[in-house]
């Protein structure tokens, strides 16, 4: 009888650990988001592209950041299947800041580059 308990112990344990190592949203996987920011049809250097992880909503709270290169362009990459949602703003020379509306992603089972292009107003 002592065996049995064990036993039962230690399969309920394994199940645990087993259902408890999914993986989380954010650098852990094999696919990326990347895009270009433009505004007025022309790209934008150096605007900052956020990142949130696991949301499904516009969000002010990011988990990662990183500058658009010389042509617009961005790339977060190494992320794990999820939602997450892009954002991204430049101030300009006149001290204005030009924000876009940002775009709510979701990565699926399947490894994917996804784009999103953003614009700034």
């Amino acid at each position: 009888m002592k065996t049995l308990k064990i036993t039962t112990m230690l399969v309920i344990m394994t199940l645990l650990t087993i259902t408890s190592c999914k993986k989380e949203v954010g650098f852990e996987g094999k696919n990326s988001i990347k895009g270009t920011i433009t505004m007025n049809g022309k790209a934008v250097p150096n605007a900052i592209v956020y990142l949130a992880f696991d949301v499904k909503e516009a969000t002010t709270t990011y988990n990662a950041t990183t500058l658009a290169d010389a042509n617009g362009a961005y790339s977060f990459s190494a992320l794990s299947k999820g939602d997450y949602f892009v954002d991204a703003e430049y101030t300009n020379d006149s001290e204005i800041k030009l924000e876009s509306a940002g775009a709510i992603v979701t990565i699926g089972t399947k490894k994917e580059d996804i784009t999103v292009d953003l614009t700034l107003q």
